[in-house]
């Protein structure tokens, strides 16, 4: 942990968002970066437009290329310089003047940035997220005859089940990833305005076609139109299924801190310290650091989303600073994720606790009361029951909720099965 860092991500959250420093670094960017620049000299060999050499291996000295950067002013170039250098030492100085021929930085930029975000999705986030939703179908399963009070607005509403309830926020979150899952990260490499005019210099031959299958063989999608920046709205998208997976958070999040508030549930703590001055106090400090995380995250995200759809004409360079927090977005919502599971392993279901809180509110029986009535013919069956609940005479036939869940438990049993079809091999 670094104690002198300006990010919360990078110093107090750093272990638990690590995972992602090989994909949202400045140092994993470069890499990145010279491996779709080394990728496009061999396309070039093979095209006979360089000459045919071997492209060796370059390994990345973050040092070198930090200090061109310092000396050029400019990231990509420094990268450029850096390539041509290493090719002259490693004896393929034949090569030099094709590296980044034709390319302008967005190509490079907008490559590895896409693949790197792919990569953190498929290894880090999808996998934390899909973590999350099968651990809470296994509790709403486990849960599905739990038998507790509904509240609407607040207030006793019918019976459900704490099962069905979980399962709730169990297949919104496998739907979510789902959908997340089916979006492939978008790149274009189409030179500087995107009319693939360098290209067309170096040879008489179908570029846009070429071009697309190189960007596609490194597992992205290909953007068919764009200015000198790749098109926004596919990041987008993506974003936009994040911030679901936040906003899933948030209320799971607040609901579970509002039914440890009705002594539905506990968070265990052992050992640990929730209060500097009182020690009996065992507070659900994972479930309240997991709204704030997620809250973080989507503010970013939200800027993201919607910023980066736009640019001056055929570009301007206001949207490189706000491309770079999405290691910051990324990591405060994995952090929110990795939370919220500790919180759930944790977590302790007072059943006596919800089934004594439903028998205090027998009023809750007023629907079924009031439908009863009106199968019967009385056609003012509602209205009866009101007029009885409001004078304080209400008393319901129905003295038990075993009658009165519905599908509710159904639901929770059939939870897992329901996201493992959504969740695929994830779950």
């Amino acid at each position: 942990m670094n104690y002198d860092s300006i990010s919360p991500i990078d110093g107090r959250y750093r272990e638990e968002a690590e995972p992602l420093a090989r994909y949202t670094t400045e140092k994993a960017l470069a890499e990145e970066r010279v491996r779709v620049e080394l990728a496009y000299l061999e396309l070039l060999v093979r095209l006979g437009i360089a000459p045919k050499a071997k492209v060796p291996d370059v390994p990345l000295s973050m040092e070198r290329v930090k200090s061109l950067e310092a000396e050029l002013g400019h990231d990509v170039k420094a990268v450029e310089v850096y390539l041509r250098e290493s090719l002259n030492s490693a004896g393929a100085e034949v090569l030099g003047p094709y590296v980044h021929l034709g390319l302008t930085s967005e190509d490079t930029n907008s490559l590895a940035s896409a693949v790197l975000l792919r990569s953190a999705l498929e290894k880090v986030m999808v996998p934390s997220y899909s973590a999350l939703a099968t651990m809470l179908a296994r509790i709403a399963s486990r849960e599905a005859d739990t038998v507790m009070l509904a509240r609407t607005h607040g207030r006793p509403a019918i019976p459900t089940t704490f099962g069905k309830e979980i399962a709730v926020f169990a297949v919104r979150m496998a739907e979510r990833i789902s959908l997340l899952q089916s979006l492939r990260p978008m790149a274009k490499f189409s030179g500087a305005v995107g009319t693939y005019a360098s290209f067309t210099l170096m040879a008489r031959r179908d570029w846009r076609r070429t071009l697309r299958e190189f960007v596609e063989s490194m597992g992205v999608d290909a953007a068919p139109y764009s200015t000198q920046i790749v098109p926004g709205e596919r990041l987008s998208d993506t974003l936009h299924y994040m911030m679901n997976i936040n906003q899933l958070m948030v209320s799971l999040s607040r609901d579970l801190w509002l039914y440890q508030t009705l002594d539905y549930v506990h968070f265990a703590r052992p050992g640990k310290v929730s209060s500097s001055t009182m020690p009996q106090k065992v507070n659900p400090v994972d479930v309240e650091n997991a709204e704030g995380q997620a809250e973080i995250s989507n503010s970013i995200l939200q800027l993201m989303a919607y910023r980066l759809q736009v640019t001056r004409m055929q570009r301007d360079l206001s949207d490189s600073v706000i491309r770079r927090m999405l290691g910051p977005a990324l990591g405060h919502s994995l952090v929110a994720s990795s939370r919220l599971a500790g919180s759930m392993r944790a977590m302790q279901v007072e059943r006596d606790a919800m089934s004594s809180d439903l028998s205090k509110h027998p009023e809750v029986y007023a629907e079924a009361e009031q439908i009863a009535m009106r199968l019967k013919g009385d056609g003012r069956g509602y209205e009866k029951v009101k007029s009885l609940f409001e004078k304080g005479e209400f008393s319901p036939t129905v003295k038990a909720a075993g009658g009165y869940l519905g599908a509710a438990p159904l639901m929770a049993r059939e939870c897992p099965k329901v996201v493992r079809r959504l969740l695929g091999s994830r779950a």
